[in-house]
C-alpha cells in the first residue's frame, strides 16, 4: 500500500512554514512500525514535488496535515488526486477542526473530498484506518465501509450527512512508543538547506485559553518523550544540519515548565558549543514556574528567547479568556535574575480579545515596557477551529466582528492553473473594541515593532529612569501621526505610516468566498506575488521602515522624545544623556542591510559605556556609566553577523517580504551593530575603512 503524508509549505514568494514536516512523520513512523513492509510511505513538504508524484506515481492513500496556512492547498491536492485516481483514500489531521459533533458534521459536509479526519493525536487513529482498509480488501469497498462503519478516532460523514460516530480523542501516555522519524531515516531528505528541523519533547498542555486549538480538555494532560531519545535526535540533526541553517524548532506549548527541561537545555548547549548549532532555538516557553524557566534557558546563553506570551495583563479580559498569567510583581521579582542571566525576553499580546478596550490595550504594552520586556508583539486575535472563542456562543457573547484576510506568504498557484490562498477570519470589533480602535490599536503595533527594539533600547531605558513611562512616548507619537498632512514621497518616515493604515483598512475582506473569487482572477493574483495584496503589513513596514526609511523614523522618534523629556521639566545633563542615547542608538541601527555596511562604519563621541548600562541587572543611572573621557566609538559588524543575515536573505527573499520574516526569525544579536570604544579618541580615521559620524 503506497501512501503519501504531506505537511505542505506555500513557496510562491520564499517559504512560508520553514520548518520539517515533522507532524506527518511521528504519523509515517507509526505506520511504519505497526505494518512494516505491508506500506511504502513517501513524505512531503513542497507542493510542487507532491503534485509531481500524484501525476507520476499516484498513492492508494493521501495523508495531509490541516492547519490554517495549509488547508486550502490540502483540499486542491485531494482535487488533483481525485481527478487522477478517484478511488484513492484521502484523510486529513491536524488541530484545524472543531471538537463540537455538530460542528464537525458541518466541516465535513462543506468538504466533501475527505473520507476521515484523524482526531487530535493521529498515529493510532490512522492505524486504525490501514487495519480498517485491509480488512475491508480493497480501497473502494473501504471508502464505502467508512460511510457506514466507525473507526475509532476518526471522523467519518455518513451517507445520510450524519457523523457515522462521534470521533473518541485518542492520546498516546507513552511517547517512546512513537518510533522517532529523524532515527528511522524518515526526515533525511529535508536537511536540504531552507528548511530548519523541528523536535518535540513532550505534548500537551495544562492551561485552557479558550483562543487556543490546544486548550481543550482533551489536551490537558501533558505527556513527555524520553531524554536519551531526544539526546540522540539532537545529535542526529546537529551532524545533518547544513551549514545555512542555524534555528532549532521545539514544537512544544510550554518550554522550560517541565524538570526535565533543563537537561534538555544542557544538551543543546553542549551541541552548541561542540557544532556552531543551533544559533537560534524557537519555542514557546512556559506560561509559569519562571524560576525554573530561567534556569534552564540560562543554559542556553541567550539563543532562546524568555517568551512572557502573557495576551493580556487586563484582570477581566484574562477571566473571559480562562487565562492564567504569572503576575507583573512576581515577574519583576525575577527581573535581576533575567539580566543577570542574560536571557532575551519578549511578550506576546493579542488585539481583540474579549472585554479588552483601547485603553486597556495599551495598559497591557505599558505594563510590558515598564517591566522591560525587550520585545512587545502584538498579534490581531484570530479564530481558530477546535479553539472555544470561535464557537457560536462565544461569538454572539462578546459581541465579535469579523473580516478575512490572506494569510501572508500562503498562496500558490498549482499546475493545472488553479489558484489556491490561505484565509484566515479575524476580529476586528467587539462590543468593547470599535473598528476605528481597532485601526489605532495596530497602527499602535507598528511603532511597537519599529522602535521597541534593542536599536532604541536606549531611549526608553532614559525615560524609565526619569519615572517617565515609555508607553508617554508611543501614544505621543501615535497622536502626532494622527494630526499630520498628507506626506509625500520626501517625507518617507510619515508616509510610512500613513500607508500602513491605508493597508490596514484594505486588507480586510467581507467573506472567504469574495477573498477567494477575487484572487482567481489572475492579475489580482499576480498581486500577491508582487507583494501588493496579501502581506503581513507589520514585518513588511518594519522592513521598509529599518531598510529604507529607518533615519526619517527615527528623526520622528527622537523629536518627539525630546519634545516629552521638554514637557516634564529636563535640565541640561538629561537633555545631553538623551542626545548621546540618540547618537548610539542611530550607530546600532544604521545602514543594517546595504551592500558596504561592513565598509561603512559608523561612529560616535560619547561620554557613556551605554552598553553596560543598557544591561545592567542592578539598574543604575546612567551617570555612573561615565567614562574619564570622552571616547570614540565606533559601531560594527562582524563577518559573521554580515553573513547571518545574508543567508537568511537568500533563504527568504531581498524583498520587503522577505526582509521581513528574516528579521523575525534572526537573533536577536545578529541584526545590530556592537559598539567598540576606543580608550581614546584617535587623531584620525585607519585608512583602510571609512566612518560616518552618527
Amino acid at each position: 500500500m503506497r501512501i503519501y503524508f504531506a505537511d505542505l509549505s506555500h513557496d510562491t514568494v520564499g517559504l512560508a512554514t520553514e520548518v520539517f514536516p515533522l507532524n506527518v512523520a511521528f504519523v509515517a513512523a507509526y505506520a511504519k512500525q505497526e505494518f512494516g513492509d505491508d506500506i511504502q510511505v513517501s513524505l512531503f513538504k513542497y507542493l510542487t514535488e507532491l503534485e509531481n508524484a500524484i501525476e507520476r506515481d499516484p498513492p492508494d492513500i493521501l495523508a495531509m496535515s490541516n492547519y490554517p496556512w495549509c488547508h486550502n492547498v490540502d483540499l486542491a491536492a485531494f482535487r488533483m488526486l481525485d481527478r487522477i485516481r478517484p478511488d484513492a483514500l484521502r484523510i486529513m489531521g491536524g488541530p484545524n477542526f472543531p471538537h463540537a459533533p455538530e460542528e464537525q458534521r458541518e466541516f465535513l459536509a462543506q468538504r466533501p473530498l475527505i473520507n476521515a479526519y484523524t482526531y487530535l493525536e493521529g498515529e493510532i487513529p490512522f492505524a486504525n484506518l490501514l487495519r480498517f482498509v485491509r480488512d475491508n480488501g480493497s480501497l473502494g469497498e473501504a471508502r464505502r465501509q467508512l460511510k457506514a462503519i466507525p473507526v475509532e478516532g476518526c471522523a467519518q460523514l455518513g451517507e445520510d450527512g450524519t457523523l457515522v460516530a462521534v470521533p473518541t480523542p485518542i492520546r498516546i501516555r507513552e511517547l517512546d512508543s512513537i518510533p522517532s522519524p529523524y532515527l528511522m531515516g524518515l526526515m533525511d531528505p529535508f536537511f536540504d538547506g531552507r528548511l530548519s528541523p523541528m523536535i518535540q519533547t513532550n505534548r500537551g498542555c495544562p492551561f485552557k485559553c479558550t483562543f487556543c486549538a490546544d486548550g481543550s480538555d482533551f489536551a490537558n494532560k501533558v505527556n513527555h518523550f524520553g531524554i536519551e531519545r531526544i539526546k540522540d535526535e539532537l545529535n542526529y540533526i546537529a551532524h545533518r544540519a547544513p551549514e545555512t541553517i542555524k534555528a532549532l524548532h521545539i514544537a512544544d506549548l510550554n518550554f522550560g515548565m517541565y524538570k526535565h527541561d533543563a537537561d534538555i537545555c544542557d544538551i543543546i548547549g553542549d551541541i552548541k558549543r561542540e557544532f556552531d548549532y543551533p544559533l537560534y532555538v524557537n519555542t514557546a516557553t512556559g506560561k509559569n514556574s519562571k524560576k525554573r524557566i530561567i534556569s534552564a534557558l540560562e543554559k542556553l546563553e541567550g539563543v532562546l528567547y524568555m517568551d512572557l506570551a502573557v495576551q493580556s495583563m487586563t484582570p477581566d479580559v484574562l477571566k473571559n479568556i480562562k487565562r492564567d498569567n504569572i503576575r507583573l510583581d512576581d515577574f519583576l521579582g525575577l527581573k535581576h535574575a533575567i539580566k543577570t542571566a542574560k536571557i532575551p525576553t519578549l511578550s506576546e499580546i493579542i488585539l481583540g480579545l474579549p472585554g479588552e478596550t483601547k485603553k486597556t490595550h495599551f495598559d497591557t504594552i505599558n505594563q510590558l515596557m515598564m517591566s522591560e520586556i525587550e520585545n512587545v508583539i502584538p498579534y490581531t486575535l484570530m479564530l481558530l477551529n477546535g479553539s472555544e472563542m470561535a464557537t457560536p456562543a462565544q461569538r454572539e457573547m462578546w459581541g465579535f466582528e469579523t473580516k478575512f484576510r490572506v494569510l501572508p506568504r500562503d498562496f500558490s498557484r498549482m499546475k493545472n492553473g488553479e489558484n489556491v490562498i490561505e484565509i484566515e477570519e479575524v476580529v476586528v470589533a467587539t462590543n468593547t473594541l470599535p473598528y476605528e480602535d481597532y485601526v489605532q490599536c495596530r497602527k499602535m503595533a507598528l511603532l511597537i515593532s519599529i522602535f521597541n527594539t534593542i536599536g532604541f533600547r536606549a531611549i526608553q531605558k532614559l525615560f524609565l529612569q526619569n519615572h517617565i513611562p515609555p508607553m508617554a512616548l508611543f501614544t505621543s507619537l501615535l497622536e502626532s501621526a494622527k494630526s499630520l498632512p498628507e506626506a509625500d514621497d520626501s517625507q518617507k518616515g510619515p508616509r510610512l505610516i500613513q500607508e500602513f493604515e491605508k493597508a490596514t483598512r484594505s486588507e480586510l475582506w467581507d467573506s472567504a468566498e469574495e477573498l477567494t473569487a477575487f484572487f482567481d482572477d489572475d492579475d489580482n493574483f499576480q498581486g500577491l506575488v508582487e507583494g501588493r495584496h496579501g502581506i503581513n503589513l507589520i514585518q513588511t513596514f518594519k522592513a521598509q521602515a529599518l531598510a529604507r526609511c529607518y533615519e526619517d523614523l527615527a528623526e520622528l522618534f527622537f523629536r518627539q522624545a525630546d519634545a516629552l523629556l521638554l514637557e516634564h521639566g529636563a535640565d541640561k545633563n538629561l537633555l545631553e544623556e538623551m542626545r548621546q542615547a540618540q547618537s548610539y542608538c542611530r550607530g546600532l541601527m544604521w545602514n543594517m542591510f546595504g551592500e558596504d555596511r561592513l565598509d561603512v562604519v559608523p561612529m560616535a563621541e560619547l561620554d557613556y559605556d551605554f552598553e553596560s548600562w543598557i544591561t545592567d541587572p542592578e539598574q543604575r543611572p546612567l551617570r555612573e556609566f561615565s567614562w574619564n573621557t570622552r571616547r570614540r566609538v565606533e559601531f560594527v559588524l562582524s563577518k559573521k553577523q554580515y553573513r547571518l543575515v545574508e543567508e537568511s536573505l537568500d533563504r527568504f527573499g531581498r524583498h520587503d517580504l522577505g526582509i521581513g520574516k528574516a528579521l523575525l526569525r534572526l537573533n536577536h544579536n545578529v541584526l545590530w551593530r556592537n559598539p567598540v570604544a576606543e580608550e581614546s579618541t584617535p587623531q584620525e580615521a585607519p585608512p583602510e575603512r571609512a566612518f560616518h559620524p552618527v
